[in-house]
This record gives structure tokens, C-alpha cells and sequence, in this order.
């Protein structure tokens, strides 16, 4: 009697166990499988911006290539570390990634969080942008020479993340220019060109996609481009280096898992954003907002956050010793 009691308790182990199983409680599907489901991914920024453009631009198109759809979700705050905060803490099963730049690693070394680019798996990267010194029309300059000219007698009021790159990039013209300069701190590039339309604020560095609507409406100038030569897009706008300074700006945007993903699963989707970045509707697609197609594979990818990285923390070390 025993004995029946007992097999009557394994086969209903065994039924339990298999319907589990079957309503996915059991083990994690293999890495062969991977993706049988959508995949979400995390742009920490707000809508409308630079980062959530190019974002939804790769969404859109490496869907195709990673067999899934990939799902943008918006989760804005503390210059980007709220959403890449919570990235870090979710299952690394390849179901969650998110986008990453340069800002990330300025909140990293200026004490607002304690994560970085290495409390993740990098993927790759994507697009960059060139950084474009923009103006309020309100302002009354037309080209950097009077830019310089009117920051050399007035103190000038620039927007941006204070907890993300903006504050490195107006430091290093804030000096470079040898201009006076004050930064009013927004939650992202979008809210600072909302407040640099209006009027609220003097000046921002913003990326092309982000703010050429507003200059073709007439709120606001570009007046100086960071890159070292002229762009195609903007061959009327002069360079910082051809008007004789030493300063260049710029922002790569990649993608990155939570800390401990499959290196299978990171290959899958590497190979799958590579693929992205040859498709021809991508390649439109970015240009056409003013962003380029800068793919950089898992391991360049890594050392070029691992340079970016010791770059930026002599720049805050710089900046917190004076």
C-alpha cells in the first residue's frame, strides 16, 4: 500500500513538474531558441530627443534582423541613470537592452550613480551625432566670432544635462572660448531645446536631428559645428577648428544587456544590429535625421568605451579641482 502511495506521488510530481515546464516555470529556453519573444528596449531619455530618435530608428529596423520586434520604452530621469538603473537589475536573459552614450560615463564620475558602461554587456554600436553649438534667436548673434564677443561681457546662460556630457562639452568651450558661462541643468537634450526656443536660455549643444526643426521655424541658430571639418548636411556652418579653436563634440550612441547575458545571446544580437547597420533603409533612415551609421562590433565597442572612459575621468577630475 505503501508502495502504490509512493509511485502515485512521483507520477503526480512528474505531471506537475511537466506542466511547469510547459507554462515556461521551468529552465530558461536554450540559447538556440533565443529570441522566441519581443525584446524590450530601454532609451533613458525623454521623447523627442537625439537619443530617442536614433533609438527608435534601430528598433524599427533591426527587428527584421533579430526575428523579434523590439520594443522601445522611454524611461527618462537623473541624465539617463534612472532607466539604465533599472536595466542593470533585470533578468540577464537577453529580453532586456538598452541604449547607451558617452553621458552614462560623466554621471558615473561626477558621483551621480554607481553604475557604468562595465555594469553591462556591450553589444554594439550604432549612429553618432555631431554636436552643434545652437543659439536663441532671442540672443542677437549670428556667428561665433559675436558669440564670443557678447560671452566675454555677459555671463552666457547654457541648458543641458549637468549630470551627463553637456557639462563636459561647456566647460571645454566655456574655456576655449575663454567666455563666462553658466549651465541650467534639464532633464535631457529635448527639454533644453524646449527652453532654448522659448527663450529661457542663451545657448545649448544639441545634435542636428534634435534641433533643426526649430531652426528652420526661426527660434533658435546653429552657429558652430564640432566636428574637424564641414559637415555635408550643413556646409554653410563653420567648424570650431577653422575658426581657430582646439575643441571637437561628438556622441556615439550603442546598445548594451544587463551584466551576466549569455555571450551567445550577445553574439545573436551583435550579429543582428550588424546586419541593421548594412541594411540600406537604415543607413537612409539615420542619415535623413542628421545622424550617421557608426557601427562598432562587441570588442570595439569595448575598448572604445574603455578610451572614452579614462578621457572622461581626467576631464571631471579637472573640473572638481578648481
Amino acid at each position: 500500500m505503501k508502495k502504490s502511495k509512493r509511485l502515485l506521488t512521483a507520477a503526480l510530481l512528474s505531471i506537475i513538474t511537466l506542466s511547469l515546464v510547459a507554462c515556461g516555470g521551468g529552465s530558461q529556453e536554450s540559447v538556440e531558441d533565443y529570441p522566441s519573444q519581443e525584446i524590450e528596449m530601454t532609451i533613458p531619455w525623454s521623447p523627442g530627443g537625439g537619443s530617442d530618435i536614433e533609438g527608435r530608428l534601430v528598433a524599427d529596423h533591426a527587428s527584421e534582423h533579430v526575428g523579434v520586434d523590439l520594443v522601445p520604452v522611454n524611461v527618462p530621469g537623473v541624465g539617463g541613470t534612472v532607466g539604465l538603473e533599472e536595466l542593470s537589475n533585470k533578468e540577464a536573459n537577453g529580453y532586456s537592452i538598452g541604449q547607451i552614450h558617452e553621458g552614462l560615463l560623466v554621471s558615473h564620475h561626477s558621483d551621480v550613480t554607481d553604475i557604468n558602461y562595465d555594469s553591462f554587456e556591450p553589444i554594439a554600436s550604432m549612429s553618432s551625432s555631431d554636436q552643434i553649438l545652437a543659439v536663441s534667436d532671442d540672443l542677437g548673434v549670428d556667428t561665433l566670432e559675436e558669440f564670443v564677443e557678447y560671452g566675454q561681457k555677459n555671463e552666457i546662460q547654457f541648458g543641458g544635462t549637468v549630470a551627463g556630457i553637456p557639462r563636459v562639452w561647456v566647460e571645454q568651450i566655456g574655456k576655449e572660448l575663454d567666455i563666462q558661462y553658466n549651465l541650467v541643468g534639464y532633464e535631457g537634450i529635448a527639454e533644453a531645446i524646449q527652453a532654448l526656443a522659448g527663450g529661457h536660455i542663451d545657448a545649448a549643444i544639441v545634435d542636428y536631428p534634435s534641433g533643426n526643426d526649430f531652426v528652420e521655424s526661426g527660434d533658435m541658430k546653429f552657429i558652430a559645428i564640432g566636428t574637424k571639418e564641414r559637415a555635408e548636411r550643413t556646409p554653410d556652418l563653420p567648424t570650431f577648428v577653422e575658426k581657430g579653436y582646439d575643441l571637437t563634440m561628438g556622441i556615439n550612441r550603442g546598445y548594451v544587456a544587463p551584466e551576466g547575458t549569455p555571450p551567445e545571446i550577445i553574439e545573436k544580437l551583435e550579429q543582428a544590429l550588424k546586419e541593421t547597420a548594412n541594411d540600406e533603409d537604415y543607413i537612409k533612415a539615420v542619415e535623413k535625421v542628421g545622424a550617421s551609421v557608426n557601427f562598432m562590433n562587441t570588442e570595439e565597442y569595448k575598448e572604445y568605451l574603455d578610451q572614452q572612459d579614462q578621457v572622461i575621468s581626467d576631464v571631471i577630475e579637472e573640473i572638481s579641482a578648481e
